[in-house]
């Protein structure tokens, strides 16, 4: 027999017979740097465990992992900023068809170790199994809240696409402490985060937190079913000392509470998160180019006016 016969056809891609390129993994024809499949295999932990502090973020339908890969890098970049902790190198190498196998065990052994490595990281991403909500877990010095306003405040200045870091990424929500969402758990975190900002009820000692901050209470809850948001409100309001009011309009202080499933994590922040649009960082942008849009269009529309003169009356 023809030894010709007995070679294995190769597979064809299209209407042209070309040989189809043969696949190396699930990256879509591009090798991973070890940076990359540390990212991903972090993805494979699921859920959220009382303790766990850092950024629930919701992002588009569809999208939360290329939401999360977004949210990892800019973390990481704000990291260096504020904080001066250098990240690993987040570029993906493209692939190289010439690449041959000891390039390629050297490259999954750098994977192994970079994966290690990701378990120290300030940054853990989460992929949540609810649609449209991802999380990144920080660990300190990285503060939450102070580094999703910044985030958002250096938002404001995209004043064109071309200068947004995501097209995925909708709202942010910090997380500086979290309990399981049960009643003593609410208790619990409400206590720890609220001490920080407000004279606690019963607490006769006022010199301690001299600012009467007035505020207001933001709850969300995701898959959840058990605690009630006016039983929440309430029992979150009754551990504030009266002498700090409420004030839903314009707040000093506004805190977040956000409940998923079992998890029940908590934060303040400053009264100005209506103004970047609770932290919607999609929403900002959108802010920013229309404000750019008019600032650009107002000359024109004064020097019209100045050309135009009324008529004057006899």
């Amino acid at each position: 027999m023809d030894s010709s016969a007995k070679r294995k056809q190769p597979s064809t891609n299209g209407s042209d017979n070309r040989p189809a390129k043969k696949s190396k993994g699930g990256s879509g024809g591009r090798w991973q740097t070890p940076h990359h499949k540390a990212k991903l295999e972090t993805l494979k932990s699921k859920g959220l465990e009382a303790g766990d502090v850092g950024i629930s973020t919701t992002t588009v339908k569809g999208r939360e992992r290329q939401a999360l890969e977004e949210m990892l890098d800019i973390c990481e970049q704000y990291a260096e900023e504020l904080y001066g902790i250098k990240c690993q190198d987040t570029a993906e190498a493209e692939d190289d068809e010439d690449d041959d196998i000891e390039a390629a065990i050297k490259k999954e052994v750098e994977g192994m170790k970079s994966a290690d490595k990701a378990k120290d990281s300030v940054f853990e991403p989460i992929r949540l199994d609810l649609d449209c909500l991802t999380f990144i877990k920080t660990k300190p010095p990285i503060d939450p809240v102070e580094l999703v306003k910044q985030i958002c405040n250096d938002a404001k200045d995209a004043k064109d696409k071309t200068q947004r870091r995501s097209r995925f990424i909708n709202r942010f929500t910090p997380v500086t402490a979290s309990a399981k969402a049960t009643d003593a758990g609410l208790e619990e975190v409400a206590m720890k985060v609220l001490g920080e900002h407000f004279q606690l009820a019963g607490d006769d000692n006022e010199q301690a937190k001299p600012d009467a901050y007035s505020y207001a209470i933001r709850p969300t809850f995701r898959a959840h079913n058990t605690l009630k948001r006016d039983d929440v409100i309430k029992k979150v309001a009754s551990l504030i000392a009266p002498r700090h009011k409420v004030n839903l309009s314009s707040p000093d202080k506004v805190i977040l509470i956000d409940i998923y499933q079992t998890f029940c994590g908590m934060s303040v922040v400053d009264g100005d998160w209506e103004t970047l649009k609770r932290y919607n960082l999609h929403e900002i942008y959108l802010a920013a180019a229309k404000a750019a849009s008019e600032a650009t269009a107002k000359p024109g529309e004064e020097n019209a006016e100045s050309t135009t003169k009324p008529e004057s009356s006899s």
